[in-house]
């Protein structure tokens, strides 16, 4: 058998057709995720509607054997009818890979408008990225380090009064949170939690008041 390969899917988005593209979007990554030999996936999108997904899988077996999900290739088939322009698909294997991070602490911080973490504790789990923006929409939840909260709130909240802080536990959540720079070009890492925050792994609130 061969040895660990990324499969590379590049697409460009059609601009006036996302009715279900997230949701399908998300059902996929947790389809691969339940497959065998599967090692990751990640994937960006650029305003202009070009993206680019890579998983990757343990061998080339692997990654043929989740090309012929029939869930998968249902899916494939609707992004041809409703929301791709175009795309490219390449298999390539991995011939070296090399690994770094900063550590991930295990309390981080949500910068939070009083309203939406009262919905989001009616609800049972909170969906705000940042100011005014979903999860939906932007892909992932902004959060900061402790020594990074003044300045968020400094940038984004101009204007805003009240706030509450959301102190929450890396290790209450299902979803993955990444330590990466909110831009292109920009040094500082923020952790970013790609997916809902369950209300229980809120472990302590602080308000805010300009």
């Amino acid at each position: 058998m061969s040895g660990e390969v990324a499969v590379i899917f590049s697409s460009v988005r059609r601009r006036f057709d996302d009715d279900g593209y997230a949701a399908a979007a998300e059902q996929m990554e947790r389809l691969a995720a339940q497959q065998p030999g599967f090692l990751g996936v990640e994937s960006a999108r650029n305003p202009d509607g070009s993206g680019i997904t890579v998983s990757y899988w343990l061998t080339a077996d692997h990654a043929r054997a989740w090309g012929a999900v029939a869930e998968h290739r249902m899916i494939q088939a609707l992004g041809r009818q409703r929301w791709y322009e175009s795309y490219r698909l390449r298999v390539a294997e991995v011939v070296r890979s090399h690994d770094w991070h900063v550590e991930l602490p295990d309390r981080i911080t949500h910068v939070a408008l009083p309203r939406d973490w009262a919905d989001a504790q009616a609800r049972g789990e909170y969906r705000w990225s940042t100011r005014g923006v979903t999860l939906e929409q932007e892909g992932f939840i902004h959060c900061s380090l402790p020594h990074q909260v003044a300045g968020v709130i400094e940038r984004f909240y101009d204007g805003v009064d009240e706030l509450v802080l959301l102190e929450i536990d890396t290790s209450r959540l299902a979803a993955p949170v990444v330590l990466e720079p909110p831009a292109p070009g920009v040094a500082e890492h923020f952790p970013h939690v790609y997916g809902p925050i369950p209300v229980t792994a809120v472990v302590a609130t602080t308000p805010w008041r300009r």
